[in-house]
C-alpha cells in the first residue's frame, strides 16, 4: 500500500472509531443516571466489580489478538503466498482462541464462589453474584473466538467497516440494558445484555467475512505449529504487558471495594469516568494506526519510524494536555448536573486521575511504537514490576489516605518504572533520543497549554459560583465554547503545521492550512 493511501486509511479509521467512541460516551452519559436510579450505590458498585473481573478474564488470550493483527498486517498482498498465510493466521488464531476461551471460562467459574466473602456482600447481593460471574465467564470465553475473526479488518485498514455495525449492536445493547433495569431485572440485566452483544457481534463478523473475505477459510488443516509458536512468543509478552496495564489503571476499583466500600466504588468510578474516556479516545489514535506503523518500523527503517513517532507524540501530548485542562475545568460541574454532588469524589481525586491520564497516555505512545517494532519482552517485564509496585503502594496508601492514596500509588509507581524505562528503550531500538521522546515534545506544550488552561479554569470557576448558571442550559454552551477555544488554540499553535498535510484540500481553507 502506498504511503498516502496507508496514511489515509489509518486517519479515517481513527476518525470513524473516535466518532463512535464519542457517541458511545454521550449515550453512556445519558444512560448512567438511569442505571444509578434503578440500582442503589452498593449494587451499582458491585456491577462495576463484575466488569473489572470480566476485563481481567478477557486479557487471558495471552496477547493472541494483538499477534494476529500484527501478522495479518504484514501479509496483505493478493498473491497466492499471502492468501495462504492469511488462512493460516486466521485458522491458527481462531483455534487457539477457542482453547483459551475454555480455559478462561473454567478459571472464572472456579473463582466465582470467592466473591461474596471477599467483598462482604449483603445477602441480596451475594445470592446472584456467583451465578452472574459464572455466566459472564462463559460469555468471555466465547468472545475470544470473535477476536480471532475480527482482527483482519483492523489489520487491513478496514476499521470503519467492522466498527460501524458493531457500534450499532453496542447501542442496542445499552438500550436493552436500560429496558431490563426498568423492568426490575437487577444485576442479571448485565448478563442478558452481554449475551445479546456476543451474538450480535458474532453475526456481524460472519456476514462481513463472507462479504469481503470470501477466500478466507477457517480449517484445522491450516493450523500451523510454527506460526503458533511465533505468535504466542510475541503475544505472551503483550499479554503480560496488558495484564500489568489492567492492574495499573483499573485495579483501583477492586482495591476501593475491599479497603473502603462498594458505594465508594460507584463514587470513584463516576468521578474518573470522563478522564478514562479521554484516555480511551487518545489510545484509539495509536490503536488504529498499528497496521501502518508496523509496516513502517519493520520495513522502512528507523528514520521513517522517528518521523512518525515525532508526529504521533506531538499529537498525543497536546491532546492529552488539552483534555487535562478541559476536564479539570468542567468535570465537577458536569457530575453535579449528571448524577448529583454525592457522586463527586473531590477535586483532589480528579486532579490525580487526570495526571494518570496524561502520564499513561504519553508513556503508552512510546510503548506502541516499540510493540510495532516487535519489542515486547523488556516492556512486559517492566510493566509487571510497575504493576506489583503499583498494587503494593495503592493498597498501603489507600489505607493511609483513602481514594487519593490509591491514585497516588499509581503515579509514583509509574515515575519509578515506565516513565524513564520506555524512553530508554526508544533510544536503544529506534534511535530516538531522550530529548525527542521525553523533553522536547512535553515541555513546550505543557507550558503553553497550561497557561491557556489556567486562565480558562479560573474563568469557568467564577461562572460556576453563579446560582442561575447551575443547569444544563448554561453548562452545555459554556462547555462547548471552552472546548472550541482550547481546540482552536491547540490546532493553530501546535498541530496545524505538522498535521496540515493530512487535511483534505476542501477543508484546508477553513482550518487555516496553507495549500
Amino acid at each position: 500500500m502506498s504511503e498516502i493511501s496507508r496514511t489515509k486509511s489509518a486517519f479515517w479509521g481513527t476518525i470513524s472509531t473516535q466518532a463512535f467512541t464519542i457517541i458511545s460516551m454521550v449515550v453512556s452519559i445519558v444512560s448512567t443516571p438511569l442505571m444509578v436510579k434503578y440500582l442503589d450505590k452498593d449494587a451499582y458498585g458491585l456491577s462495576i466489580i463484575f466488569f473489572q473481573i470480566v476485563n481481567y478474564l478477557a486479557l487471558f488470550d495471552f496477547g493472541l489478538s494483538s499477534a494476529v493483527i500484527r501478522n495479518l498486517a504484514l501479509h496483505r498482498g493478493d498473491d497466492e503466498q499471502n492468501r495462504l498465510m492469511v488462512n493460516k493466521i486466521m485458522s491458527t488464531g481462531v483455534l487457539i482462541a477457542a482453547g483459551f476461551g475454555v480455559l478462561v471460562a473454567g478459571v472464572g467459574i472456579g473463582l466465582a464462589p470467592l466473591l461474596p466473602k471477599a467483598y462482604d456482600l449483603r445477602p441480596e447481593l451475594a445470592a446472584p453474584a456467583v451465578p452472574i460471574i459464572i455466566t459472564l465467564s462463559l460469555l468471555v470465553g466465547g468472545q475470544f473466538i470473535q477476536r480471532g475473526l475480527g482482527g483482519i479488518f483492523f489489520a487491513h485498514h478496514r476499521q470503519a467497516l467492522i466498527a460501524t455495525p458493531i457500534f450499532a449492536v453496542n447501542l442496542l445493547t445499552t438500550g436493552l440494558t436500560l429496558v431490563l433495569l426498568s423492568r426490575g431485572i437487577g444485576l442479571w440485566t448485565f448478563v442478558y445484555a452481554n449475551l445479546f452483544q456476543l451474538f450480535g457481534n458474532g453475526i456481524v463478523q460472519i456476514v462481513l467475512l463472507y462479504r469481503y473475505y470470501p477466500e478466507v477459510r477457517i480449517r484445522i488443516k491450516y493450523f500451523d505449529k510454527a506460526l503458533t509458536h511465533s505468535m504466542l512468543g510475541y503475544g505472551f509478552f503483550m499479554f503480560l504487558h496488558g495484564l500489568a496495564t489492567q492492574v495499573i489503571l483499573y485495579t483501583d476499583r477492586l482495591v476501593i471495594g475491599k479497603v473502603l466500600s462498594l458505594s465508594l466504588v460507584a463514587v470513584f468510578s463516576l468521578t474518573v469516568r470522563i478522564p478514562e474516556v479521554g484516555m480511551n479516545l487518545l489510545g484509539r489514535v495509536t490503536e488504529n494506526a498499528l497496521p501502518a506503523v508496523a509496516e513502517i518500523v519493520v520495513h522502512e527503517g528507523p528514520a521513517r519510524a522517528r518521523l512518525y513517532f515525532h508526529r504521533m507524540m506531538l499529537l498525543i501530548v497536546v491532546m492529552s494536555l488539552a483534555a487535562f485542562w478541559l476536564m479539570l475545568t468542567l468535570d465537577e460541574w458536569f457530575i453535579r448536573l449528571w448524577v448529583g454532588p454525592d457522586f463527586f469524589a473531590g477535586q483532589q481525586v480528579l486532579i490525580l486521575a487526570l495526571i494518570i491520564m496524561v502520564q499513561q497516555t504519553i508513556t503508552r505512545t512510546g510503548v506502541f511504537f516499540l510493540n510495532a517494532k516487535g519489542i515486547a519482552r523488556p516492556l512486559s517485564f517492566a510493566a509487571m514490576v510497575e504493576a506489583a509496585l503499583n498494587l503494593t503502594l495503592s493498597i498501603w496508601l489507600g489505607y493511609k489516605l483513602g481514594m487519593s492514596g490509591i491514585l497516588l500509588g499509581t503515579i509514583i509507581a509509574a515515575l519509578l518504572t515506565s516513565f524513564w524505562y520506555v524512553p530508554f528503550l526508544l533510544r536503544k531500538h529506534l534511535e530516538i533520543s531522550w530529548m525527542d521522546s521525553l523533553v522536547r515534545p512535553i515541555l513546550g506544550p505543557t507550558l503553553g497549554i497550561s497557561a491557556a488552561g489556567i486562565g480558562m479554569y479560573w474563568l469557568v470557576q467564577k461562572l460556576d459560583t453563579l446560582p442561575f448558571l447551575n443547569n444544563w442550559l448554561w453548562f452545555l454552551p459554556i462547555g462547548a465554547a471552552v472546548s472550541l477555544l482550547m481546540g482552536s488554540f491547540v490546532w493553530l499553535v501546535y498541530l496545524r503545521k505538522t498535521l496540515g498535510e493530512y487535511v483534505p484540500p476542501r477543508f484546508r481553507r477553513y482550518l487555516l492550512v496553507q495549500s
